[in-house]
């Protein structure tokens, strides 16, 4: 009897299923935050590119406001643990430097319960390579616990290089007056012309929220694009080139969109140019929500060439961005002296091409959120000796700009001390030239 043909099954391969995340405390996760920021220098964004924040989101944002305090508090906090350490840790045991660092927050800043604080950070501390050094960062937390010392002047916040070169271009009491605001949590600006319920209007295009703000999100118009983001001093530039009605303006390094969305507002036709694709991705995201429209072209600058001439040109030129110190605190601690040089080098290129594509009798203006002088007032200096046909345009006359923030050659200045009773503003240069004929 012939044997029967055995009935073969096939089974459809299933797919593996992802592996779950790892979801660390949130208190690890600020130590590795931390720890890239200081440790690879990089910005508090770049940090979460490299390590997303995982978990609830309530562990999320305990942890977004462990860092940032760490990062606002930073020279403040490393001047008592000066006093409570035999000697200074070396660099390669930053990970127990950051842990001491994030207990101070909780025992000093955020008012956790002690034996949490305590406890939470030895528990960092013995995790990794030094868990030898878990004793010492309990003797020290504990020492603090007892005597209850008070974080040092905000001044600390400032690293001695910056802190010397602002007091001998600004003055001593102003930089204290800028630390001191550094050392709060700053303010949300939104740009609109309609009134908010909960918010201060600063001017006919700002309306301010206090720090302690409901997400920008949750905030009446923002589906349907009744607002952006732009802090106050960042809404100033665009408004030096004046009416811009029906005129062909250039953006130029426009992402993420705030001024670009201004000028469209004020009726102009942008163009808008970015080197890097991903911010502007972001930028065309904004334009979207805002129900706005703008020519947009990921390039670099110093290879571009236009086709056309502009009436107008905004160049918001990459920077140190010291001047946003209240709302990035990482920036201060991450620039150097050659850091500085080499922005210099590169804003002199993109000015000299910009003004190139001005059209004769047109307005440009360079613009930077920077407190470095080399950035801001030598760069103009340098400008107006090389290109005789600019002639620098006084914004004496502008609107809504406050006197203190207009220098004597008619410069715009912005500091974090400006406005400092209702939360400052973030530092800006800029300068508005007309091209002559």
């Amino acid at each position: 009897m012939a044997e029967k043909p055995t009935r073969k099954r096939y089974y459809k391969a299933q797919p593996k299923k992802p592996a779950a995340p790892i979801v660390l405390p949130a208190r690890a996760q600020a130590q590795t935050l931390l720890g890239l920021v200081l440790g690879e220098k990089l910005t508090v964004d770049e940090a979460l590119l490299k390590a997303p924040l995982t978990g609830e989101a309530a562990d999320q944002r305990f942890a977004m406001l462990l860092i940032m305090s760490a990062l606002q508090h930073l020279g403040q906090i490393d001047a008592l643990l000066a006093n409570y350490l035999d000697k200074p840790l070396p660099a390669k045991r930053l990970s127990v430097m950051n842990a001491l660092r994030l207990g101070v927050v909780q025992l000093l800043l955020l008012e956790t319960p002690s034996h949490a604080a305590v406890n939470e950070t030895v528990t960092l501390a013995k995790k990794g390579k030094d868990a030898g050094l878990s004793g010492l960062v309990n003797a020290v937390l504990q020492k603090i616990v007892r005597e209850k010392p008070s974080l040092p002047d905000a001044a600390h916040n400032l690293p001695p290089f910056l802190r010397e070169r602002w007091e001998k271009h600004y003055g001593t009491q102003v930089v204290a007056t800028i630390a001191s605001v550094a050392s709060t949590r700053a303010p949300l600006d939104i740009a609109t012309e309609s009134d908010m319920p909960d918010g201060t209007r600063l001017d006919m295009l700002t309306v301010r929220f206090p720090p302690e703000h409901a997400s920008v999100e949750s905030l009446p118009g923002y589906d349907t694009g009744a607002f952006f983001v732009q802090d106050v001093a960042a809404s100033y530039p665009a408004r030096m080139l004046g009416n811009v009605q029906q005129r062909q303006v250039l953006d130029i390094c426009a992402a993420p969109g705030g001024k670009a969305m201004q000028l469209i507002r004020a009726g102009a036709f942008v163009t808008a140019i970015d080197r890097s694709a991903s911010r502007m991705r972001v930028f065309k995201e904004n334009m979207k929500r805002m129900g706005m429209e703008a020519n947009t072209i990921t390039t670099d600058a110093l290879t571009w060439q236009p086709k056309r001439a502009y009436d107008a040109i905004l160049l918001d030129a990459p920077c140190t961005a010291t001047g946003t110190w209240r709302r990035h605190p990482e920036v201060v601690w991450n620039v150097s002296e050659k850091d500085i040089s080499e922005m210099v080098l590169l804003q002199r290129s993109l000015l000299s091409r910009a003004w190139e594509w001005l059209k004769p009798g047109g307005k440009l203006v360079y613009c930077v959120c920077s407190l470095e002088p080399e950035e801001g007032e030598a760069q103009a200096a340098w400008f107006i000796a090389e290109q005789k046909n600019a002639r620098v345009e006084h914004i004496r006359d502008l609107k809504d700009i406050p006197p203190e923030c207009i220098t004597a050659q008619g410069y715009l200045r912005t500091l974090p001390s400006h406005k400092a009773d209702v939360g400052g503003m973030d530092g800006f240069f800029a300068i508005c030239l007309s091209k002559l004929a």
